[in-house]
């Protein structure tokens, strides 16, 4: 067993290996193409610079407010320069791996905390989002922290546990519209760890009053501002129309989708919102009531591209067969914390689960899946240190046996 001074000097320098090699890659990969997203974002932050704030209707509202502010935060301290941001993220992420380090460890044992971060430390996604202006690393410290605060919680059973964890979920919907969902998915985790009763009801009531505390100014600016009722972002909608068919899930379909279904002029954000989800379900609908068994065959499609498929359509046999031992090793991992009882291991897993589940029936993309990949790497890191602990006792019990049966 290492010492806890000796896991605290190796866990700093995993924390400074990480920053080190993710500022050479900044400094020697050139800086990727702008994605819509990432435009979007940008446009919110120079808003916010420029003093208009959040009192401009332009403000965009097809993503949460949270990641524009860190921009224009980077920005303003250290000048207008996209490297701040990016150098920023790096610091996050690798935080973000020290959070992972104490989760592993609460949820597995030391080993299975170091490699994780070990590992995590090299993940190349994650990496790539990293030194890119995308929302991924900043949302994946805040879900990180989350999952974090939920292992101390659900040991300590304190309120003002699920109070940091409600608030820690607030801050994570404000930079990704997609966990506002959580709270609902939340008590069946709690049934799963047997965390039953008047206690555990109070404590889910704090973490969601908290949550929407959060979240709740953002949506009274909306209402304000807008005279429009949008309790997170807008983006919904769009998602749930671009996975409904698969000339869509590329991200050359866009173009067509948009033209052949367009909102009612003069809608509302909501409205149009609403409109494109109604759309992408009837698509659904009539495809699974045309031909069930092309339907089944469809959503069995989407659920693989889950793990390997980026909207742009390309490299998705290097990104699958990168990622396929991770996968086999995570499912073992699964399997050994069954056997070994390691109970905790359901809040990763129900989150993995909850995100599963998300982009499964909207729009299917490997991108939307990183900020949960840290607990996919647990698992094979579990999984991991098991064989080979296992293997090490085997050895042990044949030598045993080898000098009993010379003795």
């Amino acid at each position: 067993m290492l010492s806890a001074r000796l896991q605290k000097k190796l866990i700093a320098v995993l924390f400074v290996f990480s920053v080190i090699v993710k500022v050479l890659l900044l400094a020697i990969i050139p800086a990727p193409e702008l994605d819509d997203s990432a435009q979007i974002n940008l446009s919110a932050a120079h808003l916010l610079m420029d003093g208009k704030g959040f009192s401009d209707p332009s403000f965009p509202v097809y993503n949460p407010p949270l990641y524009p502010i860190f921009i224009a935060t980077c920005l303003s301290l250290f000048g207008d320069d996209q490297a701040s941001v990016k150098i920023a993220q790096i610091f996050v992420d690798s935080l973000t791996m020290i959070m992972i380090y104490f989760m592993m460890k609460e949820i597995f044992d030391v080993e299975t905390a170091l490699l994780s971060a070990g590992l995590f430390s090299l993940y190349p996604f994650s990496t790539y989002l990293t030194i890119s202006i995308a929302s991924e690393p900043f949302f994946t410290f805040l879900l990180t922290g989350f999952v974090l605060s939920s292992v101390y919680a659900i040991r300590s059973t304190k309120w003002w546990h699920y109070c940091v964890t409600g608030i820690l979920l607030g801050l994570a919907t404000l930079t990704r519209g997609a966990t506002q969902f959580i709270p609902l998915m939340y008590p069946v985790m709690l049934i799963l760890l047997r965390r039953r009763g008047v206690g555990a009801i109070v404590c889910y009531a704090v973490l969601c009053l908290s949550f929407v505390l959060v979240i709740l100014p953002w949506t009274v600016r909306n209402y304000l501002v807008l005279d429009d009722f949008i309790p997170v972002a807008t983006s919904g909608g769009i998602v749930v129309l671009m996975g409904s068919s698969e000339e869509f899930l590329i991200i050359d379909g866009k173009p067509a989708m948009l033209q052949r279904h367009v909102p009612p002029v003069g809608g509302k954000p909501s409205r149009n919102d609403k409109f494109y989800t109604r759309v992408g379900l009837e698509i659904h609908m009539a495809h699974l009531q045309t031909d069930p068994l092309g339907f089944m065959t469809f959503m069995a499609k989407k659920f693989g591209r889950i793990w390997y498929a980026t909207e742009s359509g390309r490299n998705h046999s290097l990104i699958f067969l990168s990622q396929l031992p991770i996968y086999v090793f995570a499912v073992i991992g699964v399997i050994f914390a069954w056997m070994k009882s390691k109970t905790l291991t359901w809040i990763p897993l129900c989150l993995i689960a909850y995100f599963i589940a998300l982009h499964w029936l909207s729009l299917p993309l490997f991108r939307y899946m990183i900020p949960v990949m840290p607990y996919v790497i647990g698992l094979a890191a579990f999984a991991i240190v098991t064989i080979k602990n296992e293997w090490l006792c085997l050895e042990k019990i044949a030598d045993a046996s080898n000098k009993h049966a010379l003795n």
